[in-house]
């Protein structure tokens, strides 16, 4: 299959609008010998995972764009895209797929699995999309304990996943755990779709408010988010612009 890609930073980001990434996925599981030597990772990717690339074990640019799609969630990407002469058709956000996606999966049948976040959040966010698409098949929803997972858990959500018969897992331990934990066990899950989806568990249960449509207009939904959560979020957001710059003036001097 043909794609367009755009190099940011290394990382390898689809250049699709809305429509395209969602028609994308729905190929995914519909015709999956399309992507033979593709991941089944879906990635909706902000500045924050060049903090982390090459950090951890497997967790490489290699091995990241093998991802049959890699979605910019952040305006940080578009803009950095834009920087370097190679824009964007635009900003994909990860919780706006979702939720899109959740539509479409009450047309056609698809099944999701929720998997992540802190306890009663994934099964809230499960309650928040069944009141808008009633018909909505969740073949799904668990949330691990927090930390490293032991044999016995492994086993135990591998087991809950591919006896679900689920067409996307949606997994939400944050970044870079979850891309990380979506590479070292997709080749053991029987799923066609694995998207890392970071906070939008907490978005669409109403665990945490996101930023109100003007302002992500306004690209301001990461000083949002900072004002929300200050302690955790300032290294994110301050301290990895530097190493995100540093990226981009690097590949631009090339």
């Amino acid at each position: 299959m043909t794609r367009e890609r755009i190099d940011v930073g290394g990382l390898l980001f689809d250049n699709v609008n809305m429509a395209e990434a969602l028609e994308r996925v729905e190929l995914k599981i519909t015709q999956p010998d399309l992507f033979n030597e593709e991941s089944s990772l879906l990635m909706a990717a902000n500045q924050d995972i060049f903090n982390h690339i090459g950090k951890y074990k497997n967790l490489s640019t290699e091995r990241l764009n093998r991802s049959f799609l890699i979605i910019p969630d952040g305006y940080s990407i578009v803009v950095g895209a834009k920087y370097l002469g190679t824009p964007l058709k635009e900003r994909v956000a990860g919780p706006d797929l979702m939720k899109e996606f959740m539509a479409i999966s009450q047309l056609k049948g698809y099944k999701n699995f929720f998997l992540g976040a802190a306890e009663g959040v994934a099964a809230k966010m499960a309650d928040n999309f069944l009141s808008k698409y009633p018909a909505l098949k969740i073949s799904g929803i668990y949330s691990p304990p927090f930390g490293d997972f032991s044999d016995e858990e492994k086993a135990k959500i591998k087991n809950m996943i591919n006896e679900s018969g689920s067409d996307v897992l949606w997994v939400s331990f944050g970044c870079p755990k979850q891309e990380w934990w979506i590479l070292e066990n997709e080749a053991e899950l029987n799923v066609p779709v694995i998207a890392g989806i970071g906070a939008a568990f907490d978005f669409h249960s109403g665990n945490k408010k996101r930023a109100p449509l003007f302002m992500q207009k306004l690209r301001l939904e990461w000083l949002y988010r900072l004002f929300q959560e200050p302690g955790r979020l300032w290294k994110r957001y301050l301290g990895g612009a530097k190493t995100y710059l540093k990226v981009l003036r690097s590949q631009k001097r090339k």
